[in-house]
């Protein structure tokens, strides 16, 4: 992250350099208040970019971004953004903080950059199972197209590759993280578009405290770039599998455009191996839906999304080689890498998964086996704009740790907005969590904020 810090600092010279470019700029802050009976419901806590903890009473977030037009197809970005609560150790954080380049072709992003929330937060994973927003944004480097890529006159290509380094607290110090990605859309014509895509992520190299330096070389990137196993210096795990811990997604997304709405029905696997990479697995992933009526102002959206992570490949059963196995994907979770798919502790991807702290040789996942139906609207009445969501879960446990009987849970949550022209928007929000082996959790918020 050093050549990180290098361009924040150059920003401002080379910025004020460029006397000819257009100079824009915006900024913002918003600060909540909550109360609950023990602890935030899911919902009020969870996909807010690691913002709010389950335990946070009070919140104030800031940030500054600014544009310089190079020229006519390019530009630069710089934003920065900061939190104080409680709750979460520690209360004060970055947010964001990033230098991006954007011309007709390339977009190139250094630093730290927010996932894309998808209508509101409305989806359980903000239709993406590796990155939900659930955890602060990991810091690298990302390289990808700024317009989708014409193959033929109907068919475009989006790509995007890469790096980053979790710099937390964790079992293996020092982990990276590599990232590509590959989506085509097929425009069938006017009012039907079909994506199809996948997404990869390894974990790689770094420090563990039983196992020493991992490998970490050139070579060793080819090796988690294409997924082979390791060398002399890997793990026999590694050496016989792959280096790394993988995991990845297949997309498959369908949107119909009519007069009087819109539609979108999507797909979004996840596998951990290769029998999850053939779809062993199935139907594990979120099966949603999302109808978006035209000519209603009550419903705006309305989200249905199906997710199941209980089939991982089978009950995992031992193979003639002793070092691998079959089925028991254990998803988000890794022998090597314990703390799993998480940054500071909190489940990148989808949240239902619960990896726990990791931080020790015993440390096993505490929930990957879910089954789930969601629920989420979006409308409004009179002068506000709302958001309600609810969900209905099912926790099995691990393979190895079952929990007998499924724990269910019940999250429900609605928020109401407020603008106040040019005086900002004051929000308030509602969660309760049921679940008959404790308390029921509630919790209220109040919110303002304001944009320049």
């Amino acid at each position: 992250m050093k050549y990180l810090t290098l361009l924040l600092l150059l920003f401002p010279f080379i910025s004020f350099s460029c006397l000819s470019q257009e100079f824009t700029w915006q900024g913002g802050v918003e600060t909540h208040g909550f109360l609950s009976n023990e602890e935030l419901p899911f919902w009020m806590s969870t996909n807010t970019n690691g913002r709010i903890g389950s335990n946070t009473d009070g919140e104030f977030y800031a940030f500054a971004k600014a544009n310089y037009e190079l020229s006519r197809n390019s530009a630069l970005e710089f934003a920065a953004s900061g939190v104080i609560r409680d709750g979460i150790d520690p209360n004060t954080q970055r947010s964001e903080i990033y230098l991006a380049f954007k011309n007709s072709w390339i977009h190139i992003i250094a630093g730290s950059k927010d996932q894309r929330s998808f209508k509101e937060g409305l989806s359980t994973t903000n239709q993406n199972i590796l990155f939900s927003g659930n955890t602060r944004a990991l810091p690298g480097l990302l390289i990808q197209n700024s317009e989708p890529i014409q193959i033929f006159r109907n068919i475009t290509l989006d790509l995007g590759i890469a790096h980053y380094q979790l710099n937390d607290d964790r079992f293996v110090n020092d982990t990276r993280v590599h990232y590509k990605k590959l989506f085509t859309h097929w425009d069938i014509n006017s009012k039907n578009k079909i994506t199809v895509g996948i997404q990869h992520a390894a974990q790689w190299g770094g420090t563990s405290p039983t196992r020493g330096e991992q490998p970490g070389g050139f070579s060793d990137f080819i090796d988690v770039f294409f997924g082979r196993g390791g060398g002399d210096d890997a793990t026999i795990s590694d050496q016989v599998n792959v280096l790394g811990n993988h995991l990845g997604s297949y997309t498959l997304n369908y949107k119909r455009k009519e007069k009087n709405y819109d539609l979108e029905l999507y797909h979004h696997t996840i596998f951990e191996d290769g029998s999850g990479v053939e779809l062993s697995n199935f139907p594990d992933g979120v099966w949603g839906l999302f109808y978006t009526p035209k000519e209603s102002t009550l419903f705006k959206g309305i989200l249905y999304e199906y997710v199941q992570t209980v089939s991982q490949s089978g009950r995992p059963t031992a193979t003639q080689n002793g070092n691998q196995q079959s089925g028991g994907d254990n998803y988000f979770f890794n022998g090597l890498y314990r703390s799993g798919w998480t940054y500071e502790g909190r489940t990148i991807g989808l949240p239902f998964i619960n990896i726990g702290t990791g931080n020790s040789e015993e440390a096993l996942p505490i929930n990957n086996r879910s089954i789930a139906h969601h629920l989420g609207i979006l409308g409004s009445f009179w002068k506000l704009d709302y958001t309600f969501k609810l969900t209905y879960l099912e926790n099995l446990g691990t393979y190895r740790n079952p929990i007998t009987p499924r724990d269910t849970f019940v999250y429900t949550y609605v928020e109401t907005i407020l603008p106040l022209k040019k005086l900002g928007t004051i929000s308030l929000e509602f969660g309760a969590d049921f679940n008959e082996n404790r308390d029921t959790f509630f919790g209220a918020g109040l919110g303002y904020s304001y944009q320049f």
